[in-house]
């Protein structure tokens, strides 16, 4: 975790999302770092509840894991998302499906690396199917 913000962390705190666009091009891994409470840049777009969807998709783009990591108050992107856009706000419905999305992605993949057993299916394996054919209340 870094000890200062970067010009990213500055130009999403000053909510100044053209900057925010032009630093995330020039030096995208940026977007890795965290400020000393824990806020990647994606934390900071969602606490300001005004990042239009496009910085957010580019954010999470540049850094996924951000959103599943929580800062040093608990939070998860997703959730100052939900606290932060207004319920009237045009673009919070589509930061969430974002977040959602991702977030759900992100748990899919990790069930399913946690019960992929890696096992190959041979024909020894499966069961024979029944062959058979039912007349009246028999099968024959």
């Amino acid at each position: 975790m870094g000890s200062t913000q970067t010009k990213l962390h500055w130009a999403v705190l000053q909510g100044d999302w053209e900057k925010t666009l032009q630093c995330l091009q020039k030096v995208k891994y940026n977007a890795t770092i965290a400020n000393p409470y824990g806020d990647y840049p994606l934390h900071l777009a969602c606490y300001s509840g005004k990042a239009p969807p496009e910085v957010i998709q580019k954010l999470i783009k540049a850094c996924p894991d951000a959103v599943m990591m929580k800062n040093k108050k608990g939070y998860y992107p997703l959730k100052l998302a939900e606290i932060n856009y207004r319920s009237d706000d045009p673009n919070r419905e589509r930061v969430l499906a974002m977040l959602r999305t991702f977030v759900d992605a992100k748990l899919c993949a990790k069930y399913c690396d946690e019960t992929d057993t890696e096992e190959s299916i041979d024909s020894n394996s499966i069961p024979p199917l029944f062959v058979g054919k039912w007349y009246g209340n028999n099968i024959i």
